[in-house]
């Protein structure tokens, strides 16, 4: 329970401290460059239950930016003294310590590096994307064909 507690209480929270609100912001940013763009789609909304549910949802996700803006604070440090009377298992706790400390330096790394000029310096290795991008047209035509004989047959049964 002991290591349960810890994990739950501590660890997590600490870990996505350590990561920081500025690679969260622009993590999210690269995931969805289109935020803005969703909005112009409020244009599309018919009947006022759908106008007052996007009102709703713009609403929301304005609450939620200002909430990631506003976390512009120190990461909290982690009290080992207080989790050392914690947890009996002393073995455990120094394991967790480790990799505390091992991970944190691996994401500090990480926002050390520029990532930005490493995918534009890459050059090699677009034949695989290639290959797997016709890969998946193909999957896609075929499932298309089966879904279609599929739709064939149930409607031969039922006739």
């Amino acid at each position: 329970q002991g290591v349960a507690q810890a994990l739950s209480a501590f660890y997590l929270p600490a870990y996505l401290s350590n990561i920081g609100a500025a690679m969260m912001r622009r993590s999210i940013r690269r995931v969805l460059p289109g935020r803005d763009r969703w909005h112009a789609l409020q244009e599309y909304a018919l009947g006022e239950a759908n106008v007052e549910e996007f009102r709703l949802l713009r609403a929301r996700d304005s609450a939620v930016s200002s909430v990631v803006a506003a976390q512009i604070v120190a990461p909290k440090t982690i009290n080992w003294a207080e989790w050392e009377g914690k947890i009996s298992n002393k073995e455990t706790l120094q394991c967790l310590k480790d990799f505390h400390a091992q991970q944190s330096a691996l994401l500090d790394n990480v926002l050390k590096e520029n990532h930005l000029s490493a995918v534009k310096e890459q050059k090699a290795g677009w034949e695989l994307y290639d290959t797997a991008k016709t890969s998946c047209t193909k999957s896609v035509e075929k499932s298309q064909q089966i879904l279609k004989n599929g739709a064939r047959a149930l409607w031969i049964s039922f006739q």
